[in-house]
């Protein structure tokens, strides 16, 4: 029964070990977990709020108002009655009303809607660099992970020779220290194997963390896909869109200087009690209504200030506008052309790394009859693994660039 058991748990240890999680998985939990998209999507909610509330302020305005005032006279000592009354007392409930065109009120409702468009172009731009920051970070430790593999599979062979060469060497076939010489290079092989796999199940918990994932278990990531996506033009990017969305701004803040120099008419009015109680106190109850009109004359040039300040900013905004475009292009034909030399040298690495296990295949059959020196089967394993770490390396590489140029192109 406890055979039983022990290869049970065994079984569950192997399955844990080797569960896949893909870069979709992280990705998706990434932007669940975060906390800064919740707050944006808020916030461009609370902007429906400030449109309503706009046309509340043109609804009008119902206030109740009272004053209670007493300025008495003592011995012929206090204020002139002729400005006091000796008192006042009023209860008003009193309404305004301000009238705005359509075209006005537009505007408003305008400049609201460009402030959602930026608010969701900055969750969208937030959320496109966190998906580039997290698949950088998975291709790396992906890299880590392609290594380890690589480093197991020559543990596995040397492991194997390991016992072939100490016979050998107990035959006399090799010296002790030829022996030696090779059980150094793969204790330093194995020990190497521990730090990285430590190295790789520390990053896959900092990948969990980065994600808000609670997990410090070690598990296997699969291979990413990195489709590269059809070429965009700079226009067409989320970064360029920003652009085009301050310039509606520049000209909706144009609009709106125009209306605020534009006449603006008030109405008002109340009802209520209203008395200096000087005669007739119990009669002064009424109403009253009236007009303001406001019409601006002048206002020592600060419109025109307004005006100057307004094409600043857009002359600003295009020079920014021409220099991404041509960032953009530069950029873009740069990772191309990396892309291309990287898969060419990966292509030049492979046929190294042929010829470099063709030369450990024909050693290791000498080895086996000592008709080679130990110190040549060594470095010609040493160039068969260093000719491997640069493939995975030049790959890892490719990979990046690839997420770069998509995320460039996005």
């Amino acid at each position: 029964m406890r055979k039983y058991f022990t290869l049970f748990f065994s079984l569950l240890y192997v399955s844990a070990f080797t569960q896949q999680k893909t870069l979709d998985y992280f990705i998706q939990q990434a932007v669940q977990n975060s906390p800064y998209f919740i707050e944006n999507k808020n916030q461009v909610e609370s902007l429906r709020y400030d449109s309503l509330r706009i046309r509340a302020l043109h609804k009008p305005q119902v206030n109740f108002d009272n004053n209670n005032l007493y300025a008495p006279v003592i011995n012929g000592f206090g204020y002139d009655n002729a400005i006091t009354n000796g008192g006042v007392i009023s209860a008003l409930a009193g309404a305004t009303i301000a009238f705005a065109s359509e075209q006005n009120l537009s505007n408003q409702f305008q400049s609201i809607q460009l402030q959602r468009q930026s608010l969701q172009l900055s969750g969208k731009l937030s959320e496109k660099d966190l998906k580039k920051n997290i698949t950088t970070l998975y291709i790396t430790i992906f890299g880590e992970q392609e290594m380890l593999h690589h480093t197991e599979d020559i543990l596995n062979v040397l492991q194997k020779e390991n016992l072939i060469l100490k016979d050998l060497s107990e035959q006399g076939v090799y010296h002790e220290t030829d022996y030696l010489t090779f059980l150094v290079n793969y204790k330093q092989q194995e020990l190497s194997y521990e730090q990285n796999k430590l190295q790789l199940q520390n990053d896959l918990a900092q990948l969990s963390y980065f994600c808000g994932v609670s997990d410090t278990s070690y598990f296997q990531l699969a291979e990413p896909s990195l489709d590269q996506k059809n070429a965009l033009q700079s226009e067409q990017t989320l970064a360029f869109r920003q652009f085009m969305i301050d310039s509606l701004v520049a000209k909706n803040n144009y609009e709106k200087v125009k209306f605020d120099y534009k006449p603006h008419l008030n109405a008002f009015g109340d009802a209520g009690y209203n008395s200096s109680l000087s005669y007739q106190a119990y009669k002064n109850f009424g109403i009253s209504a009236g007009l303001h009109l406001i019409v601006p004359l002048y206002d020592g040039g600060q419109r025109n200030l307004r005006y100057e300040k307004i094409k600043l900013e857009e002359t600003t905004r295009r020079t920014y506008m021409q220099f991404f475009k041509k960032q953009f292009a530069q950029k873009f034909l740069q990772l191309q052309q990396q892309i291309t030399n990287t898969g060419r040298l990966i292509t030049e690495a492979k046929d190294q790394l042929k010829l470099s296990d063709a030369l450990v295949q024909a050693n290791r059959k000498l080895l086996s009859t000592g008709d080679i020196k130990m110190t040549d089967y060594i470095l010609a394993l040493t160039n068969y693994i260093s000719a491997q770490s640069t493939i995975v390396q030049l790959q890892i590489n490719e990979m990046q660039l690839k997420n770069e140029l998509n995320f460039l192109n996005y």
